[in-house]
């Protein structure tokens, strides 16, 4: 049975079960908190009418207060929490009992088990993006948030996975086959070579095969894993019940990434041959590998600002907003995000009139790109920087001075040298407030930022 709270109830004066459950004092003080926020602009919004598809309205025992749980679980994500710590916030965290509305004791308490099912049914369904986006609107429509300026960036995400050599990627792979096969097909498993079979088998009195290789023979260690699986590949092609297994098709994967036939026999391709996208471990395989950053996935973010040169008064009550989150493979180009963060901006009537990012970004397509959405990209265009390029300083012919920069603004102090170079200085909060500092030729130091050694 389905046990949901109505958010929009409203309660007669002096009977609103708050009043009885919190001291007034405690009350203000947890309206002037992140849980008031919670509760008025990210409750509302979970999607408990999908989540409640996954039960009967009439059989079965009555479920937790499903919304109170999906908000459980999206603040175990906020606090960064294990499902013990979660739990026990829950429980006894009486932030946790306003933010989420749960004063009924029933609610408060849930097993681990419980708390397993309500993620996995909001992760299942794809439901973390739409709480994102609605949850975002609501607070920039009630804020009043300012979109007009918005950065874009990336961040690399490391996989909670292992980090597996090319050996124990294979041969993990091959063993994860096995044991499934064994698992529900026993006649095609008992088919399987005895060789294979002690190979990917581990033994409490055996030393793992792959586990215990030296240096020297690692080469012949993944010739012989590349046999191994082209091996069971051709020996299952025809069977279908096989092939319709999830490890069977990762099998084919890893074999078709890391290994290649040559004279009818399986061999090892070079590293380099070895494409980012490959599978980089078969527990987690929409993983992939930049290198860079190694393994794992990357997520592209975009986020209202405030200029620097503004007053503390207006950045105070300004509220910075994550408007935009996009995870991605950790392989993908930043160069391809730009066209799905303004398309995705522009849906939600939070487009910018300028999205400043990095060189990465700032190809001339990326420029023509948000023209189209009447966006301004400022982004430093990719290439080497010039040492001193002064096309756009302005310099006086007759003293052989700078007397200013492309923003118009003055050196606060400038040296002649011996060798009839100028070196410039300007101060540091003219320099740091800048839109164009990325692409500016000065250099960051003690004194200011720097233009030396320039030959007029």
């Amino acid at each position: 049975m389905i046990k949901i709270k109505d958010c929009d109830n409203l309660y007669l004066e002096g009977l609103d079960p708050l009043a009885t459950y919190f001291h007034p004092r405690k009350l203000e003080l947890l309206k002037n908190s992140w849980a008031e926020v919670f509760r008025n602009h990210v409750l509302p919004q979970l999607p408990v009418t999908q989540i409640a598809k996954n039960f009967s309205e009439t059989m079965g025992r009555p479920t937790k207060e499903l919304r109170a749980l999906c908000g459980a679980c999206v603040l175990q994500q906020f606090f960064d929490l294990t499902d013990e710590e979660t739990r026990d916030q829950l429980s006894f965290n009486q932030q946790w009992h306003y933010a989420l509305d749960v004063l009924d004791q029933d609610d408060q308490i849930v097993s681990l088990k419980t708390l397993w099912s309500c993620r996995f049914l909001l992760l299942n369904d794809e439901l973390a993006k739409p709480i994102f986006d609605a949850v975002t609107d609501d607070l920039a429509d009630v804020y009043d948030v300012d979109p007009k300026l918005k950065r874009l960036d990336s961040v690399h995400i490391h996989s909670n996975m292992a980090r597996l050599g090319r050996t124990r990627l294979l041969s993990r792979t091959c063993t994860k086959f096995l044991m499934n096969l064994k698992r529900h097909y026993l006649t095609p498993y008992q088919t399987v070579s005895d060789t294979i079979k002690s190979r990917y088998t581990k033994k409490d009195d055996d030393p793992d095969y792959f586990g215990n290789t030296r240096p020297s023979q690692s080469q012949q260690r993944l010739e012989d894993i590349a046999t191994d699986i082209y091996e069971l590949i051709e020996q299952f092609k025809d069977n279908e019940a096989v092939q319709s297994m999830y490890s069977y098709k990762l099998l084919l994967r890893v074999f078709d990434e890391q290994c290649s036939i040559e004279n009818e026999q399986a061999v090892i391709k070079p590293a380099k041959e070895v494409s980012s996208d490959s599978l980089q471990n078969p527990s987690d395989v929409d993983a992939s590998y930049d290198g860079h950053k190694g393994q794992g996935y990357q997520v592209q973010v975009m986020e209202t600002y405030s200029r620097r040169n503004e007053d503390d008064d207006t950045k105070q009550k300004s509220l910075q907003l994550i408007t935009y989150v996009d995870v991605e493979p950790a392989h993908y180009p930043d160069s391809d995000a730009i066209e799905p963060a303004l398309e995705d901006a522009e849906k939600r009537n939070l487009l910018p009139d300028e999205l400043e990012a990095d060189t990465l970004y700032g190809s001339q397509e990326n420029v023509d790109k948000a023209k189209e959405h009447n966006v301004e990209l400022v982004a430093p265009t990719p290439g080497k920087k010039p040492q001193h390029n002064l096309s756009s300083f302005s310099i006086n012919q007759t003293t052989s001075e700078i007397e200013s920069c492309p923003q118009d603004h003055e050196p606060a102090s400038i040296k002649h040298n011996k060798k009839g170079s100028i070196s410039c200085v300007w101060g540091k909060e003219v320099c740091q407030r800048c839109r164009l500092r990325s692409e500016c030729c000065v250099t960051e130091s003690k004194k200011g930022y720097l233009l030396t050694d320039v030959h007029l």
